[in-house]
């Protein structure tokens, strides 16, 4: 019975797991590497989503900017599930409408809504990019909040 109750526990706290909030101009550097951040901006599909597992969990990597017109993003991989902080499975040609993603309260995202999301920021640079000073991140989302909190 313990055991349950320390797992219903540790689940909730996840839950409300609470970042370092950052501008989205400053997310995306070394000093926030393996940091958990909160971060306002917008998700995008940028035309398709790649799916998979490699990193653990089952996840679909996003496009995440800072407003919608930005072609600068970096990735926003999030959890594929119907629960809260996740995105619904994907079928095999599927349209931006099909597309759901849920919030922290499991209310559907809007990919046109802002959100701020928080998650474990990843930042690195890659020595064989064409620009190997530039500055690469992802986020492992782990909570999604709608509109500008």
């Amino acid at each position: 019975m313990n055991k349950y109750i320390v797992l219903v526990l540790l689940i909730l706290l996840g839950c409300n797991e609470k970042g370092i909030p950052v501008s989205y101009q400053d997310s995306c550097n070394l000093e926030n590497d393996d940091k958990v951040l909160e971060v306002q901006g917008y998700l995008s599909d940028g035309g398709s989503l790649y799916c998979s597992s490699t990193s653990g969990r089952y996840e679909c990597g996003f496009e995440f900017k800072n407003s919608l017109e930005d072609k600068e993003n970096y990735s926003a991989n999030i959890a594929v599930g119907t629960g809260s902080n996740e995105v619904e499975e994907l079928k095999s040609g599927y349209t931006s409408a099909d597309i759901k993603v849920h919030d922290d309260t499991n209310a559907i995202v809007s990919l046109s809504e802002k959100v701020k999301i928080t998650g474990k920021i990843h930042a690195y640079k890659d020595d064989t990019s064409p620009e190997p000073d530039k500055v690469h991140c992802y986020i492992k989302v782990t909570k999604i909040v709608k509109g500008t909190p």
